[in-house]
């Protein structure tokens, strides 16, 4: 028992690791790219950029449900070595993704201008561009998913940071000559689009000559409303409060928001990575009726002593960071470096365990992060005089979440340890 659970923790910190160089060279092109559009469009235009960022962020973060869905059931067929059913999933899964997105774009074109004259928008071209970023976010999700449920996290981190550095890239390139906020966005679809080549090409390797099989869909279309319900409140949690920034404010009001909420997400993403190495060996650990608590409680422990070392940081040199990063214009913006920073490390830590209840199959937390979400709106709609007070309510209800979830899984755990003792007693 000791040696497996070593063993266990010893994978993660492996997988972790793969993760944790290809989280280092995300957030070092994506600093980079905010660093050049930030000082090469000025606050005016790089609020705009922030607040299209916002849509962004709702719709590829939601995109990611389909990567929670193929991670899930390509572990499980994975680990039961039925590459046939693998080979039908991700197959039929992109082939109809392919289509009902193309029909869900179209809608979105139709409703741009609506979009465009709630966030005061000049021009709906930025609102088009994201809905080709939301297109392509969800074919890249389910590739890059499937190679999370295989364990395949060199080939998937490759894939991602290649499509980063091609963003951060091209976005320089395209802004120089004067694309403007329309050359960062059009920067981005093209990443995606490279990064979709690349994770294709070990799928096709491992799948090739394997013969698919029709398999029963019922519990991937079960498990798909929940997951998207779990990944789609949190990041409505950390984008709303921009995107009604951009309707209260003015558009450099904007850009400073922006400007330290993307700093505060240097936490998030540098803290946040140990949940995609956990996701997969949970599941293989379930599937196997192994325990799963031990290895939660590792990724906890990594993902808040790394999450709280960073907020320390941010409250100690404020200023520094804001003037490294953005320069001397956006330097109003260092009052909410340490709220941003405390606010997305609590939502780093939350992370953690609704993907751990994810993989176990248990929901019932979506009530409390619904509860979270309503917190924050009613709050900012009822207070938005400042940003910092705007920011309050974004870290109130990030501290609601976690709480909640802790309490949760508490009683969940406590819940798995009765029945396995009342089991105990049948049997004798």
């Amino acid at each position: 028992m000791q040696k497996e659970k070593d063993n266990c923790e010893h994978g993660l910190l492996r997988a972790g690791s793969i993760f944790l160089a290809g989280s280092i060279a995300v957030a070092v092109f994506n600093y980079l790219y905010h660093v050049f559009m930030g000082r090469m469009l000025g606050p005016g235009d790089y609020g705009i950029l922030g607040s299209l960022f916002a849509i962004i962020y709702i719709i590829a973060f939601s995109t990611k449900t389909f990567g929670l869905v193929l991670s899930k059931f390509s572990a499980e067929f994975h680990g039961k070595n039925e590459f046939g059913n693998l080979k039908s999933l991700v197959k039929r899964s992109f082939k109809k993704l392919a289509c009902l997105g193309a029909i869900v774009l179209i809608l979105f074109f139709a409703v741009s201008p609506f979009i465009a004259e709630f966030m005061h928008l000049d021009s709906i071209s930025g609102i088009v561009i994201v809905g080709f970023i939301a297109y392509f976010s969800v074919l890249f999700a389910i590739l890059t998913g499937a190679l999370n449920g295989l364990q395949k996290f060199v080939w998937q981190n490759i894939a991602i940071v290649v499509s980063i550095f091609i963003k951060f890239f091209l976005a320089i390139i395209l802004v120089y000559f004067g694309m403007g906020v329309n050359g960062a966005l059009i920067a981005i679809m093209l990443g995606l689009v490279l990064g979709i080549f690349i994770a294709e090409l070990p799928l096709s390797k491992l799948l090739k000559g394997i013969e698919a099989r029709r398999f029963d869909s019922k519990r991937i279309y079960a498990f798909f409303t929940p997951a998207f319900l779990s990944i789609l409140f949190p990041i409505l949690l950390i984008t709303l409060d921009h995107i009604l920034v951009k309707h209260f404010f003015t558009s450099v009001d904007a850009g400073i928001y922006t400007a330290s909420g993307n700093i505060g997400k240097i936490i998030w993403f540098s803290s946040g990575f140990f949940i995609y190495a956990m996701y997969p060996k949970i599941i293989e650990l379930k599937s196997k009726n192994k325990e799963t608590k031990k290895l939660l409680e590792k990724t906890l422990l990594y993902t808040t002593f790394l999450a709280m070392g960073g907020v320390f940081i941010y409250f100690l040199v404020p200023e520094f960071l804001i003037s490294i990063i953005y320069g001397s214009q956006y330097l109003s913006a260092s009052p909410l470096i340490g709220i941003f920073g405390l606010s997305l490390g609590v939502y780093s830590i939350s992370q953690v365990l609704i993907y751990y209840n994810l993989a176990v199959e248990k929901y019932g937390f979506l009530f409390f992060l619904f509860i979270g979400l309503v917190i924050e709106i009613l709050g900012i709609i009822s207070f938005h005089k400042t940003l910092l007070q705007i920011l309050i309510w974004v870290l109130a209800a990030n501290i609601f979440n976690l709480i909640s979830l802790l309490i949760f899984i508490k009683s969940e755990l406590r819940k798995d340890e009765i029945k396995k003792i009342v089991n105990h007693c049948a049997l004798l």
